[in-house]
Order: structure tokens, then C-alpha cells, then sequence
């Protein structure tokens, strides 16, 4: 067993991150041979926005803990893992959600300050 979810999330993120494709080649012959068998991973590699990336993770995880045969510290291990990126990749949801917000706020003080002129 190798740690696809983590593979499959950092492909998702370098392609949103536009790192150069040589960057991810290694993560993604890694998951060629798994992908048509596990179509969460399929799901969470191509996601495009932080949303997607999220329901992929999230799948990936119940996947891995449906999956858990118990007494395998590798598995273990894997599962804190997938559970900790998911923890991090909800974090920087909310605050890209706090920052959308806080547009609005700017743009109502802005134009609060400097209020256009008719005519």
C-alpha cells in the first residue's frame, strides 16, 4: 500500500498551483495502475477548486477507514495522514471564504469613503 490520497491531493493542488508538469509526474505513475479501481482518487486527482478537492479527500478517507483492517500501523498512519491534509484543506477553505467575504466589506467602505459622482 502507498499513500495515494496524499499523491492524488498533491497532483490537484500543483495543477491549481500551476507547478510544471515534471513536478508531479512521479505522483501521477504512482497512481496510474490504482486509478481505475479507485474512483475517488480519480475524483479528488482532478479536482479543479478547493470544494472539489475537499469531497475528493473526504471519499478518499472513507474509503481508507471502510477499508481498515485494524492492526496494520502503516494503515493507521495513513488514515492520521488523510485526516490531518483533509483538516489543513478546510482551513484554507475558510479563510478563502473569509477573504471573499471581506471583499464585499472593503468595496462597501470604499465606496463609503469615496462616493461616486453623478453626472
Amino acid at each position: 500500500m502507498a499513500c495515494h490520497e496524499l499523491s492524488a491531493l498533491k497532483v490537484a493542488l500543483g495543477e491549481i498551483l500551476e507547478k510544471e508538469p515534471h513536478d508531479l509526474e512521479h505522483e501521477r505513475q504512482e497512481l496510474a495502475p490504482i486509478l481505475a479501481g479507485r474512483p475517488e482518487l480519480r475524483v479528488l486527482l482532478e479536482a479543479k477548486t478547493l470544494p472539489g478537492m475537499r469531497r475528493g479527500l473526504e471519499a478518499a478517507l472513507a474509503h481508507l477507514e471502510a477499508n481498515d483492517p485494524g492492526d496494520d500501523p502503516y494503515h493507521r498512519g495513513l488514515l492520521l495522514a488523510t485526516e490531518g491534509a483533509l483538516l489543513r484543506l478546510r482551513s484554507l477553505e475558510a479563510e478563502l471564504e473569509r477573504f471573499f467575504q471581506d471583499l464585499d466589506l472593503l468595496h462597501e467602505r470604499l465606496h463609503r469613503l469615496f462616493p461616486r459622482r453623478r453626472g
